[in-house]
């Protein structure tokens, strides 16, 4: 993956009644993809059991090749309006790109080794995938109501394209030969055999083509079957495969709140810090469906709460971290949901700067000893639970 860039940015404050800063900027991305990997390759499909075929290899492997490039201009606004000495609104907008992960992105393609009748399944990675892409706005208000003292309140949106997630398309890798409607097996339906019965389809061609290309008879199973190979001929039909591949064919919208707080005690030293955030988004997984669905994982409202102290050398804090219930991934037999459980937990750090290249410090993580839990469709379909138990740590930093 070779990436090239380029951004200008230009900066400005008018000084009128209200003071406002501007900030104005354009970055362009370029990004060619070029993905060799070695994989085996398919040689044919051999019909080994009344319904299983299965795909042959040559003995060496070989290099397959993908490319896919894209290229993008995003520009981004940032507004400052210094309402007052204590109140600022700021206002932004941009546009940004997400690229897709390696193992989106990766080449090569992976052929399931049985197939079935009516075709097989295989999966590859894409990398012409273009890359999420997202207008984002944001508008906050901030008050500065005291020396190192503020609240804020931030709404943001963003327009998600590109979404990207698995789907299925119909190819013929390696355009294999199937004796499935083949020379051999119309003979058979001829001769008067269902089309849906294997085993008469199976026997008349190991009776009346054993030695011809393709067909090998091996002799009699324990139920008294005709055992052997029958391997696709050039002519036969071309085997299909549903091929598993990422692709972009979503979009969809986020947006949320922030609520920021900050307050300091006069001089005390003593302080309290919080922050809490609300998320909504159209891409979530639906419980009562059984179909394929491609939500967007880890979407979850989220608070902090910390008191804290910080002086004559001292910094102490004790913070409470809360996560609300969120989609870790799809896993699991079949189509199925993993939902992390809403948790949180305290932790608390204490640091004495002895000197000015000395300092100690001690710190507790998960002081309550919480449990996680991971659960499916609903609460009581537990996956996983884990309780790691209060970690604690004790040590020094010394600068040179």
């Amino acid at each position: 993956e070779k990436s090239r860039s380029a951004f200008v940015q230009w900066s400005d404050t008018f000084d009128w009644e209200m003071p406002l800063t501007i900030s104005a900027g354009l970055r362009y991305e370029e990004t060619e993809v070029t993905s060799s990997a070695l994989v085996r390759i398919a040689t044919g499909i051999s019909w080994d059991a009344a319904n299983e075929l299965y795909v042959t290899y040559a003995d060496q492997q070989g290099f397959t090749t993908l490319e896919g490039d894209y290229d993008y201009w995003l520009p981004s606004l940032d507004l400052r309006l210094e309402m007052s000495d204590s109140l600022v609104a700021r206002a932004s907008y941009s546009q940004s790109i997400g690229r897709p992960g390696w193992q989106q992105i990766q080449g090569g393609q992976r052929l399931d080794n049985i197939v079935r009748v009516d075709g097989g399944t295989a999966s590859q990675g894409n990398p012409a995938l273009a890359p999420l892409e997202s207008d984002n706005f944001d508008l906050s208000l901030e008050w500065y109501y005291g020396e190192a003292s503020y609240a804020s309140v931030g709404y943001f949106r963003k327009n998600i394209d590109n979404f990207i997630s698995n789907t299925i398309v119909n190819g013929t890798p390696f355009g294999l030969n199937t004796p499935v409607g083949g020379a051999y097996w119309n003979n058979a339906i001829a001769s008067g055999c269902s089309a849906s019965d294997l085993i008469c389809i199976r026997d008349y061609i190991f009776v009346n083509h054993d030695g011809d290309p393709g067909v090998t008879f091996t002799g009699l199973d324990a139920a008294g079957n005709r055992t052997g190979t029958i391997v696709g001929q050039p002519g036969d039909p071309i085997a299909s495969f549903e091929i598993t591949l990422p692709a972009n064919q979503r979009s969809d919208t986020l947006d949320g709140w922030e609520f920021n707080l900050q307050h300091m005690f006069g001089d005390t030293g003593f302080g309290v810090a919080a922050n809490y955030t609300i998320v909504d988004s159209g891409l979530t997984f639906d419980n009562l469906s059984l179909g394929d669905q491609y939500p967007l994982v880890g979407l979850s409202d989220s608070a902090n709460l910390v008191l804290f102290y910080d002086r004559y050398g001292w910094q102490a804090r004790v913070a409470y971290n809360w996560r609300d219930e969120f989609l870790q991934g799809i896993g699991g037999q079949g189509v199925n949901p993993n939902y992390v459980e809403a948790y949180g937990q305290f932790d608390a750090n204490v640091t004495y700067t002895v000197n000015e290249h000395l300092a100690l410090f001690l710190e507790g993580i998960n002081l309550t000893d919480e449990t996680q839990r991971i659960f499916a469709r609903h609460e009581n379909q537990l996956r996983f639970a884990s309780q790691t138990g209060p970690r604690y740590m004790f040590g020094l930093r010394y600068k040179f």
